[in-house]
């Protein structure tokens, strides 16, 4: 009979081998739960032509002062490599939600700006999300939800000080 659980199943299989077993479980639940949050969110964003990560871009965008930022800021407030970061801009750029501008400042840095039609896009995203209760995060009450988020912010507490939180 198939274990319906893949983490239990995982949990025993590290047990044949290792004595403890708890710090192993969390991550292996963390990393299945963080791939069915983002599987059922793209899943809500698909209909809008847009991935998560490209979603991010366009919602963090929209949470600037001046709606733009630097390729490089945008990779590292994302946690992403700075390729990464460029593929991300030129497919919204292709897709016209973003566009590129000399930064006046510094002729070196080139700006991401979330166009009009970017701005429609977040709304849309957002909305959506909303709708679908942030995917599976939507099936927890408020109370989980805000002791789920406390014990993130413990753990990014405790992260080594050279890694962003």
């Amino acid at each position: 009979m198939q274990d319906p659980d893949p983490v239990e199943r995982a949990r025993r299989q590290w047990a044949e081998r290792y004595a403890d077993q708890s710090g192993f479980v969390v991550l292996v639940s963390m990393l299945r739960s963080y791939a069915l949050m983002v599987g059922e969110l793209e899943r809500v964003l698909r209909p809008l032509q847009l991935t998560l990560s490209r979603f991010e871009v366009l919602l963090l965008l929209s949470f600037t002062r001046d709606q733009r930022l630097p390729v490089m800021k945008l990779r590292d407030l994302l946690l992403i490599h700075g390729s990464s970061a460029t593929y991300l801009v030129d497919r919204l750029a292709e897709a016209g939600w973003v566009s590129r501008e000399p930064d006046p400042g510094d002729r070196r840095v080139s700006l991401v700006a979330l166009t009009d039609e970017g701005r429609a896009v977040v709304e849309a995203g957002v909305s959506a999300l909303l709708d679908a209760g942030f995917g599976t995060i939507g099936a927890l009450d408020e109370d989980r939800r805000r002791g789920l988020s406390d014990l993130l912010a413990a753990l990014r507490g405790s992260a080594p000080p050279d890694l962003p939180r």
